[in-house]
């Protein structure tokens, strides 16, 4: 099974779809796929941080709507007992075996679809696996490159809470969101 965490602000959780899709086409009908919903990455007024579990869930089938995922979308507790087990990361992915042990780790899902399509058929071809991959530049700006979406997304307040945490992240996703943005009018 490749699990996978994410939530519906995350930026990293948007910017590892399209991987994940791609690798969910090629190997569906061997390993099971699931993304855990857990924390609101950046909590707004249109997606708050869930205080009940079937707030919980609405924010998990709004992702799995939203993102067109093909695979299940479970829902952690509300106090995110699953993600903190295992390691409470935005959007880790991990492949696990038929015995529940974790054989592979990378820290951000979206991080380079080589590595994790190279662990999965290590997997299925019998081979032994054990390890992670904690590559960081790459799914950063893969993530800030959807931050501006997720942070509109989110609302007022979540836009407002990270300029004020992180100015000079919030100045280089509104940037990234303003070129995706007039990439995208010049195309259609």
């Amino acid at each position: 099974m490749l699990l996978t965490m994410g939530s519906v602000t995350c930026p990293m959780t948007a910017a590892a779809d399209p991987a994940l899709k791609r690798l969910h086409a090629e190997f569906r009908d061997r390993v099971a796929f699931v993304t855990l919903y857990v924390r609101e990455a950046h909590p707004g007024d249109r997606y708050p941080q869930p205080d009940r579990l079937d707030r919980k869930m609405d924010h998990a089938r709004d992702l799995k709507a939203r993102d067109e995922l093909p695979w299940p979308v479970a829902v952690d507790d509300l106090d995110g007992t699953l993600h903190r087990m295992l390691d409470p990361k935005p959007n880790a992915a991990y492949l696990m075996g038929r015995d529940g042990r974790v054989g592979f780790r990378v820290l951000w899902s979206d991080d380079r679809e080589p590595i994790l399509r190279a662990a999965l058929e290590n997997v299925l071809s019998g081979r032994s696996l054990a390890g992670e991959h904690q590559g960081r530049v790459v799914p950063m700006l893969r993530g800030v490159a959807e931050m501006d979406r997720m942070l509109t997304l989110s609302g007022p307040t979540a836009r407002r809470d990270v300029r004020k945490a992180a100015p000079p992240m919030y100045a280089m996703a509104r940037v990234m969101g303003l070129m995706k943005h007039r990439r995208e009018d010049v195309t259609t």
